[in-house]
């Protein structure tokens, strides 16, 4: 069966999608002409002659077959057979003389969801290639996802059995949504599409191939605490939100913010790496484990970035520990609890560990957790944490670190709340051109919510380093 993947290789040039010399297409736009010319060099696809690739024609379930087939380099080599299997011992429409159909079997083989009717000549939905295209790369390892799922405005019209594909695709940088959170199902893929999605899914499998990761632990208050270490500089500390992990919420901010600074971040008690010990979750434990590892590492302070009930983390770690902590960034986080939108609240409250399983969030722990069996322990934690009621109005107006506050426009944290919370530090009560600036700064970045704030690079690095580098003031 090795000399099936060399037929295909051989024979698709008739296609006028796969292999080909390498010449430039003069019929791409600049938001597709690197990936398809990149797949061009790897001699994965071709145009339709020389100067034409045709990337607004649509592409069958043929084409797409074989293109994901050769593009991610799925084969039958070591598998052995009583019998050469053929296309027509697994598809009806599928004959075994076509150029297609060696294709059509090493996909099947490799556990791609192909229906025994599909009809070869048919055009393919974007469903349907993302399911086609993600069982594909699961053949080449275990890829998490480490982020939120995505609430597509036109998830209706997703078909069940394809919706897990449709959040991988756009969870994984594969596929990247247009404006709005629209899927497009039904809509029919293109070839200059299909190029794009199988280019980037090959640079996504390659990335996470070469991937090493360094973790490290410190014994802080009887927890054997996580914690990773990028860069070098001045140290910033990241700590993540409640169900989170290093991964899932700072896997594309912590590698920007570590060009210029030494990035430390945590997995705090019973999350991601660290496993849970016997004491309730609250914020001033967790501030003084955070303030711990400070000590542990050696440092003398630092600043301290955290997210959620990181930022709860962090107000409390300057709060307790103020001599540990240089400057301070919380994002979408509240000093007390009446900060949560009441319907957050009340979907605190009704946390069940059982309703969660198969979740990407749930998945994601049990991929980290040394003890994945501890999650029903975890969320009754949570549970009990989060609707545990509490107000730093007093202490927040102490904090002397200067602070950087921000929101998304659309967070669960209400702007209203951020609004005082800066107030309370001395903002929001005159022209700061006539000497009333502050310590505290705030910023409320537009169209983003709770779920993508962390993932707005474009909007926090513009910020978040250059008030971090800013000189601190001087102490009266």
């Amino acid at each position: 069966m090795k000399k099936l993947v060399t037929f295909i290789s051989a024979i698709v040039l008739a296609c006028t999608l796969l292999s080909g010399s390498v010449s430039a297409f003069n019929d791409l736009d600049e938001t597709e002409k690197g990936a398809i010319l990149n797949l061009k060099e790897r001699g994965i696809v071709s145009g339709v002659d020389s100067d034409h690739f045709a990337p607004r024609d649509k592409i069958n379930f043929a084409q797409s077959v074989s293109l994901i087939v050769k593009g991610i380099n799925l084969n039958i080599d070591n598998a052995s057979f009583v019998k050469k299997p053929e296309a027509t011992d697994y598809f009806a429409n599928v004959p075994n003389h076509v150029w297609y159909a060696e294709a059509f079997i090493i996909a099947k083989m490799n556990g791609l969801d192909i229906p025994k009717n599909v009809n070869p000549k048919a055009i393919i939905t974007r469903e349907q290639y993302a399911d086609m295209l993600i069982k594909a790369l699961d053949t080449k390892g275990s890829f998490p996802v480490e982020q939120m799922p995505i609430i597509f405005e036109d998830a209706d019209q997703i078909d069940a059995k394809y919706k897990d594909s449709i959040q991988r695709i756009y969870l994984y940088k594969i596929a990247t949504p247009d404006g709005k959170p629209l899927a497009y199902p039904k809509q029919e893929m293109t070839r200059g599409e299909a190029a794009v999605w199988l280019h980037n899914t090959i640079q996504f499998m390659e990335s996470q191939t070469a991937q090493t990761k360094s973790g490290s632990y410190a014994s802080v208050n009887g927890l054997k605490m996580y914690y990773e270490i990028q860069g070098t500089g001045e140290p910033l500390i990241l700590l993540h939100g409640g169900l989170g992990t290093i991964d899932m919420l700072f896997g594309q901010l912590m590698p920007a913010l570590a060009k210029t600074r030494q990035v430390i971040a945590v997995e705090l008690q019973a999350h991601g790496h660290t496993a849970d010990i016997d004491r309730p979750l609250s914020y001033e434990q967790m501030a003084d484990d955070t303030a711990a590892l400070i000590k542990h590492l050696g440092l003398d302070n630092a600043d301290v970035f955290g997210f959620s009930m990181g930022g709860g983390v962090a107000l409390q770690t300057a709060i307790r520990h103020p001599d540990v902590v240089r400057k301070l960034v919380v994002a979408s986080t509240p000093y007390k609890s009446e900060g949560w939108y009441p319907e957050v609240l009340a979907g605190m409250a009704s946390m069940n560990a059982e309703a969660m399983v198969g979740t990407p969030i749930h998945e994601v722990y049990i991929k980290a957790a040394p003890k994945p069996e501890d999650w029903p322990t975890l969320i009754a934690k949570m549970k009990q944490f989060q609707t545990k009621h509490y107000d730093w109005t007093k202490d927040i107006s102490a904090i002397k670190a200067p602070m950087l506050i921000l929101l998304g426009d659309s967070d669960k944290v209400r702007p209203d709340h951020a609004l005082e919370m800066f107030r309370l530090l001395g903002g929001g009560k005159a022209d700061g051109s006539m000497g009333g600036l502050t310590n505290a700064q705030l910023a409320v970045l537009p169209g983003t919510t709770h779920f993508n704030i962390l993932e707005r690079t474009d909007l926090l690095l513009p910020i978040i380093p250059p008030f971090l580098d800013a000189p601190m003031p001087k102490v009266e």
